[in-house]
């Protein structure tokens, strides 16, 4: 496998997931560079993965860095921003859920990437978890038929503290847009563009959501329903009900699944046992470095048109509940 220089941006929790996972993927892979508004938070990072470079200023870390590949892991509103300073000096670009606010930032930074032949990736990184490789699987196998519906929900008892980023408008909180965005992408995966959205939502002084309630229709009078809350704590396996039995993502189904379970209307019932070392996030890794060493500049596993669409429904979504983040739209 290629070798690649990589930067980081916003050396945070994930990002030292990050970190850890890339030492699970092969070729020589290096994080040369960290980027963040505080030094001390680069310097951290930096200390405890050996990175020779760190900075405060974006165009330092882009001119000075020597970094091929961008892993971009601040908080939502600030996406667009780092996005589109890498991509316009030809630096891939992967970066955190959602990838941007909203669907038009997301346009205008996938046309940047074509007129700069350079890679840009949102990293949805269940896309390339060995759970959703099996559900893939299963679904082209038609092992439950004809599919009918998803059900799916992620819930995150967070703190109730004004500092918390899940409940700061100013870094893009609410339930939507750090846990729903999980939910809408499964629907969107497996069902596509739906052909009426209604959603209902609770929102906090701030207005912002802490709690979401979906529900997507499709053609052929299939449906999805979603759900996403900042108010509860436990969660449920994903169901994907088809017209002969159902597929069950086990919980935590957003993250390191233990396993899926197949169970048949006519009384057969499996379970798929599922592990892999790490956190998860060298699967979406390899695809980075796959599709850049192949010369493309989106993957066919999570192209383009499938994160613009989610960002679209998300949207949608969004105006429907009253939910705005002014000064980053």
């Amino acid at each position: 496998m290629n070798s690649f220089n990589w930067g980081i941006i916003g050396p945070g929790n994930i990002a030292n997931d990050f970190a850890n996972d890339l030492k699970l993927v092969s070729g020589e892979q290096k994080i040369t560079a960290v980027l963040s508004n505080h030094a001390e938070s680069a310097n951290e990072f930096a200390d405890m993965y050996n990175v020779p470079l760190r900075f405060t200023d974006i165009n330092d870390f882009i001119t000075k860095g020597n970094v091929a590949i961008a892993y971009i892991a601040t908080p939502h509103p600030f996406h667009y921003e780092a996005i589109k300073a890498c991509l316009q000096h030809q630096i891939a670009v992967l970066c955190e859920k959602p990838i941007v606010i909203n669907y038009q930032q997301y346009e205008e930074l996938r046309r940047l990437s074509i007129e700069k032949n350079t890679f840009l990736m949102e990293g949805m990184w269940i896309r390339f978890l060995p759970s959703f490789h099996k559900l893939m699987e299963f679904i082209a196998q038609k092992k439950i038929g004809e599919l009918v519906s998803v059900k799916a929900s992620m819930y995150y008892r967070a703190p109730d503290d004004e500092d918390n980023r899940y409940f700061d408008p100013a870094k893009g909180g609410g339930s939507l847009l750090d846990l729903g965005v999980y939910c809408v992408f499964l629907s969107t995966l497996l069902l596509g563009k739906p052909r009426q959205i209604k959603a209902v939502g609770r929102r906090t002084e701030k207005e912002i959501d802490e709690a979401c309630a979906i529900l997507l229709s499709y053609k052929h009078d299939r449906y999805a329903i979603l759900e996403s809350s900042l108010l509860k704590n436990k969660n449920k396996p994903a169901g994907i009900f088809g017209t002969e039995g159902i597929i069950r993502i086990c919980d935590p189904w957003f993250e390191k699944s233990p396993g899926i379970e197949v169970e048949l209307f006519n009384g057969y019932k499996e379970n798929f046992p599922l592990a892999w070392e790490g956190h998860g996030l060298q699967f979406e890794i390899k695809e980075v470095i796959r599709c850049i060493s192949s010369g493309k500049i989106e993957s066919d596993l999570l192209p383009s048109g499938l994160t613009g669409e989610v960002l679209k429904i998300m949207d949608e979504i969004r105006a429907q509940i009253n939910v705005t983040y002014d000064d980053y739209e």
